[in-house]
């Protein structure tokens, strides 16, 4: 299970989920790597991205996992808002690394087009919710989940800008082993990351 999730996401619903099943025990991998679910004996893992076919495993969609960009009001008092994508050029971003260790391009999809670019940034890391934090503090504009946004916008410390403009949904899954019946503690453990993440996006 990714880090990030796991802390700013479904903390309250792990929580709840040890109190209301005392017989369950509840361990948790949230390094980076690929876990061999098979091979290393694990019950279920929750995956971002496109899933690669795999006859021995089966997974559930939990949800659409959307990206917009943000900023801090301090930084957009210092530095202006960009008013298109094109305007992020000539900003400051903190930028997501990917899984080849170069930072990831930009896609924004928007008013029926599709912008795509690699805005300048002096951070960068491969942990979305340092990067949440990093643009709070100010260091710059950041593509950062939606789902990782709502309480920090409530209280003003981060701003939508080019809200028409947005990152495609990415698909959060839980994978599991594709026994024809699946045990109960991974039935009830789904059902709840589903209701903690929302439906699936479209």
């Amino acid at each position: 299970m990714p880090a990030d999730i796991a802390h700013l996401l479904l903390a309250d619903m792990l929580g709840a989920f040890v109190a209301m099943y005392p017989g369950i025990s509840l361990e948790l991998d949230l390094s980076a790597r690929r876990v061999d679910l098979l091979g290393e004996g694990f019950d279920l893992a929750l995956r971002i991205g496109s899933l690669p076919d795999d006859g021995l495993l089966a997974a559930r969609r939990l949800n659409g996992m959307t990206s917009g960009v943000y900023a801090s009001p301090q930084y957009l008092a210092e530095h202006g808002t960009p008013l298109v994508p094109q305007d992020l050029l000539n900003h400051q971003t903190v930028r997501l690394i990917g899984g080849n260790g170069e930072p990831v391009p930009w896609r924004l999809v928007g008013q029926a087009q599709e912008w795509v670019g690699l805005p300048p940034g002096r951070f960068a890391a491969n942990a979305p919710d340092l990067l949440l934090r990093m643009v709070i503090a100010g260091a710059g504009l950041g593509a950062i989940p939606d789902l990782f946004t709502p309480a920090d916008v409530r209280r003003h410390a981060l701003v939508r800008v080019l809200p028409e403009w947005g990152v495609p949904a990415v698909p959060v899954s839980a994978v599991f082993p594709g026994r024809k019946l699946m045990p109960p503690k991974t039935r009830v453990f789904i059902e709840m990351l589903q209701a903690a993440l929302g439906e699936p996006g479209a």
